[in-house]
């Protein structure tokens, strides 16, 4: 399955939402003790959106969300 790709939401500059870009990444076999899981909507919190503004600083992913 390694060679399947998923649609990832990234940011690589802080700032609103012009800096999200969707881009192609494979999808990663799970490790041990770890399992896969289809996602079909996500959401987003307040502190989240402030980190993606520069307003938060607490460490986070860098993939916000895979599609």
């Amino acid at each position: 399955m390694a060679d399947k790709t998923a649609k990832v939401v990234r940011f690589h500059n802080l700032g609103g939402s012009e800096m999200l870009k969707i881009q192609e990444e494979p999808i990663p076999e799970p490790g041990k003790d770890e399992v896969r899981l289809n996602v079909k909507a996500i959401g987003l919190n307040r502190a989240e959106l402030m980190f993606r503004k520069g307003e938060y600083l607490e460490p986070r992913p860098a993939v916000e969300a895979w599609l």
